[in-house]
């Protein structure tokens, strides 16, 4: 049975930039991921989080886990981000697939408006398997 780990228990703002929420997540030998987060959304409009993977520790290089489409003619990768754009208070998990392959997950918040009282994550918990 995996353990629920925290990934950060105090409140962070969401910014126009995107900045790292907690520490990078060592996930090494894991298929899946999911975050919990207890949202007080505040003025924010939008606020978004995204999923960066690592492949050295405390290293620089942070790589989007691309979202893929497939038409006939055209293979599209974009970075992947889930907006909140439900803006109100709200507890929501997000779930991810590592498949075996991904060292190390970091975190990053942002958002569409931060309005005139930023939004923020109060607290937040994850699990990897």
């Amino acid at each position: 049975m995996a353990l629920v780990n925290t990934l950060k228990d105090t409140a962070q703002n969401f910014t126009a930039s995107w900045v790292d929420y907690g520490s990078e997540i060592r996930t090494d030998g894991h298929i899946h991921m999911s975050i919990w987060l207890n949202v007080d959304i505040n003025d924010t409009v939008d606020a978004r989080i995204r999923v960066l993977v690592k492949h050295t520790g405390g290293g620089s290089d942070e790589y989007a886990i691309p979202i893929k489409t497939v038409t006939d003619s055209v293979v599209s990768i974009k970075p992947e981000y889930y907006e909140l754009s439900n803006d109100v208070d709200q507890k929501i998990m997000i779930s991810f697939d590592i498949d075996n392959v991904v060292p190390f997950i970091q975190i990053q918040i942002s958002a569409g408006t931060v309005g005139s009282t930023a939004g923020q994550i109060l607290d937040s918990k994850y699990i990897i398997q």
